[in-house]
């Protein structure tokens, strides 16, 4: 198990350093879990909020929303990974049997579907090319969030979980003119 793995053993000391009520946390932990187990599910969350906000100021479409979910166990498909698309929504439906690694991989696929035609809507039609161009606008995403996550999130993290706490604590003393430091 990884050392920032939030359980209740750390509790006291998030609640001493931070100043807040223990029984505030345990009543907001529960609370937080959930939220955040669908954050866990939501693959390249940030290129599709990228994707959606390109849409909406390029395209002029301001309500704009993609969506993904698990097709239902059992759906007849021959796919693994559906896009659909509307006036004003885009919908990702992916093959619950997937691993990690091919479900993202058919999602970067789907969103290339909406990249390309909305980039290129006069090719629509083809669909050999709009195979292709999903698949490329699929690797090019892929190599992109491996390059971060390889290259330039390691530089991101904290050494220790106690270091997290100690840079939210530090926060306060910006109007001290004191910066957040690690340690």
């Amino acid at each position: 198990m990884s050392e920032f793995k939030l359980t209740e053993d750390k509790l006291p000391t998030i609640a001493s350093e931070l100043k807040v009520d223990k029984a505030k946390l345990d009543e907001f932990l529960p609370v937080f879990e959930e939220f955040y187990e669908t954050v866990r599910l939501q693959h390249l969350a940030s290129i599709m909020r990228a994707l959606e906000l390109h849409i909406r100021e390029k395209h002029g479409k301001p309500s704009f929303r993609i969506e993904w979910k698990a097709m239902p166990k059992g759906e007849t498909t021959t796919k693994d990974g559906v896009g659909l698309s509307w006036p004003n929504r885009y919908g990702i439906a992916i093959s619950p049997e997937l691993d990690l690694r091919q479900l993202r991989v058919h999602v970067a696929h789907e969103l290339g579907h909406l990249f390309y035609a909305t980039e290129h809507p006069e090719n629509i039609r083809d669909g050999q090319e709009n195979q292709n161009m999903a698949n490329v606008f699929g690797v090019f995403t892929m190599l992109g969030r491996n390059e971060f996550y390889k290259e330039k999130a390691p530089t991101m993290c904290h050494a220790t979980w106690t270091q997290v706490i100690n840079d939210f604590k530090q926060l306060g003393n910006r109007e001290q003119g004191k910066f957040n430091t690690s340690g």
